[in-house]
């Protein structure tokens, strides 16, 4: 392996130089025969040094997998504006990956709406999608609400479904109030939504109930 250390480029230097010019370099464990060429020679490894030392770390930048630093934000910024700047305190790991994500996204699934209330509102949220039974449940009643699945009129949870809405959804974020969602968080919720859905969006203090 090519030694690039100050010490490795001034000895690569000086062995360039003509053959009985100068005293040959030190065996390890012998003393300098030429110290003021020494340490001439090792002010031009130095630069050596560092110039090689900074086209390493350049050519690093050249990678999303292996940039950092402002590197990283100005790569999001030539890809996506203003959408996806780093969070207040967050690693380049962390932003890379938010990246990645964003650049080769999953789109048009269930999981991804969920991952984007997750991601917007740092907790999970709650979907209902009026034609799936595990989310509206049965239809019981208050004194024996296990006939419908563990719900009924009057129960917390109970969720009316229909055939006649295909395509749609509802979406609760728990952001503890009940605001209207912001305009951020519905244009992101709109972007991995499948074309010619829809999904009716609020925010509410709790999940519970």
């Amino acid at each position: 392996m090519v030694d690039a250390s100050q010490n490795g480029f001034a000895l690569r230097v000086r062995q360039l130089l003509p053959d009985g010019w100068f005293p040959a370099p030190p065996a390890e464990g012998e003393e300098e025969q030429a110290p003021v060429l020494n340490a001439l020679l090792q002010g031009f490894g130095s630069v050596f040094a560092w110039v090689w030392g900074l086209l390493l770390w350049t050519n690093e930048q050249m990678r999303l997998s292996t940039m950092v630093g402002a590197f990283l934000d100005m790569f999001a910024a030539d890809f996506f504006g203003t959408s996806l700047p780093r969070k207040q305190g967050e690693s380049d790991d962390e932003y890379r990956k938010r990246i990645q994500e964003a650049l080769f996204p999953s789109l048009g699934t269930r999981p991804d709406v969920e991952n984007t209330i997750l991601y917007e509102v740092g907790r999970p949220g709650r979907l209902i999608e009026p034609r799936n039974a595990a989310d509206c449940k049965g239809v019981g009643s208050a004194a024996a609400p296990a006939i419908g699945g563990g719900y009924g009129y009057g129960a917390p949870g109970l969720r009316y479904g229909s055939r006649m809405v295909p395509f749609q959804l509802f979406a609760q974020l728990p952001t503890g109030d009940t605001a209207p969602p912001s305009t951020q968080t519905l244009t992101r919720i709109a972007a991995v939504m499948p074309a010619g859905t829809i999904a009716w969006t609020q925010d509410v203090e709790s999940l519970d109930g």
